[in-house]
């Protein structure tokens, strides 16, 4: 779900298990690095792996 911008960022929220959760809590609090950025990192690792898939689809509406 797509809530609003900032800058030329929008934020969104998703469901995730509460594993998955407590890992990236964990990871984070270990590392100092915001929960946020390895979001955004993991976002960006997935849309590259499937970059020809986009390429093939056209551009993005």
């Amino acid at each position: 779900m797509v809530t609003k911008s900032k800058g030329n960022q929008t934020q969104m929220a998703g469901y995730y298990s509460a594993d998955s959760v407590a890992q990236l809590r964990k990871l984070s609090d270990l590392t100092r690095v915001p929960q946020s950025a390895y979001l955004r990192e993991a976002l960006d690792d997935l849309l590259a792996k499937y970059a020809s898939v986009l390429r093939k689809a056209g551009p993005a509406k």
